[in-house]
């Protein structure tokens, strides 16, 4: 079997390097391909993820004609735009019709655990794919119940649930701490371009962050945006370093370091970064903000009932940050967490639709 793992942006390249690891370990033979994002976002764009080159760089119109996509048995797609990704199925398809073969089963899913709204628009997104990969079983029954009711001449993907496949599953030789923060303390803060929604939200908690910083002088705290960013589109709206005071113990992340400040922090906040979710898995003490309340367009609907999410109301310093009850374990396996043959799960389910 030879699968081909197709990404266009940081995120979803080093989610199919990840996957295409676990496949090689499995005997199958595992091609990853990059399509160019457009020149523009190249020029000033960061991400905060260590750079991952995939084995090829090529347009998707330029592979829809080669040998590459003739010979995959399986093509696992992972694009930001649904629409690219429909006309590149569609002409999957229509193409290997025209020449009389089959054409390779497609595979794709959201890079994150979703609920919710968000997990039914993930749906809505794939509809056109062969096979929707989800985190957990969870995922996998929440749609199970709903995808029941629809008409029967709805084509839907079959679901499968592999686990966080699309994130390291554990952090680097060395950083293991059996989820004991111990000092020198670090509070690794994942900011998000979308949320806090409400003007002026992230300002105020910007501010909070400098007040905690001069509370612990011996504490470090980093902000870390979690995904990719442009110099001029800074995490907050017109943000002017010369009108922030900042201490010398808060720092905001430079690109690329990202992993590394999950490995090493003994608190990870955020609103509802996904992000946040590997924090819990590699053991770091993880606070979900709750002071925004449970609502899709924060993405806190898919965090209720994590355990994790707290009021920072009354916080004074990230001292206490450390006495907040950790994630729920029970929940955390629901979302992902308890499934660890992934990759196995998705090569046999592969070979069952290429029988």
């Amino acid at each position: 079997m030879s699968i081909l793992l197709i990404s266009d942006d940081d995120r979803s390249a080093l989610a199919c390097e990840l996957l295409a690891m676990q496949l090689r370990k499995r005997g199958k033979r595992c091609l990853t391909l990059a399509a160019p994002a457009p020149a523009s976002s190249l020029k000033a764009s960061h991400s905060p993820l260590p750079p991952c080159e995939p084995q090829i760089t090529m347009a998707l119109d330029a592979l829809l004609g080669s040998s590459l996509l003739e010979q995959a048995s399986a093509v696992g797609l992972f694009l930001r735009d649904p629409d690219q990704l429909q006309r590149f199925v569609t002409s999957h398809r229509n193409l290997a019709h025209h020449q009389g073969r089959r054409a390779a089963p497609i595979f794709s899913g959201p890079l994150q655990a979703s609920l919710g709204d968000s997990l039914m628009q993930e749906l809505h997104d794939r509809l056109c794919c062969d096979l929707l990969i989800l985190p957990g079983k969870r995922q996998e029954r929440a749609l199970d119940s709903i995808i029941q009711y629809w008409p029967a001449d709805v084509p839907l993907p079959q679901l499968l649930s592999m686990g966080f496949w699309y994130s390291p599953e554990r952090p680097p030789k060395g950083s293991l701490n059996g989820g004991i923060a111990r000092p020198p303390h670090h509070l690794l803060v994942l900011a998000q371009d979308f949320a806090p929604t409400a003007a002026g939200c992230k300002s105020q908690l910007l501010r909070q962050l400098i007040r905690w910083a001069e509370t612990a002088p011996e504490w470090t705290l980093t902000v870390q945006r979690d995904q990719a960013w442009n110099d001029d589109a800074p995490w907050i709206p017109g943000y002017d370093p010369k009108q922030w005071n900042l201490p010398p113990n808060l720092v905001f992340a430079a690109p690329g370091q990202m992993l590394s400040h999950l490995a090493s922090c003994s608190v990870c906040l955020s609103i509802s970064s996904p992000w946040a979710m590997t924090a819990m898995t590699w053991g770091r003490h993880t606070i979900l903000v709750g002071d925004y309340g449970i609502h899709t367009n924060e993405g806190t609907t898919s965090w209720f009932g994590c355990g994790s999410m707290h009021l920072l109301k009354g916080v004074q310093s990230p001292e206490q940050l450390l006495e907040l009850p950790k994630a729920n374990h029970t929940w955390l396996e629901s979302m992902g967490w308890g499934i660890h043959d992934g990759a196995q799960r998705l090569i046999d389910k592969l070979e069952a639709l290429v029988a």
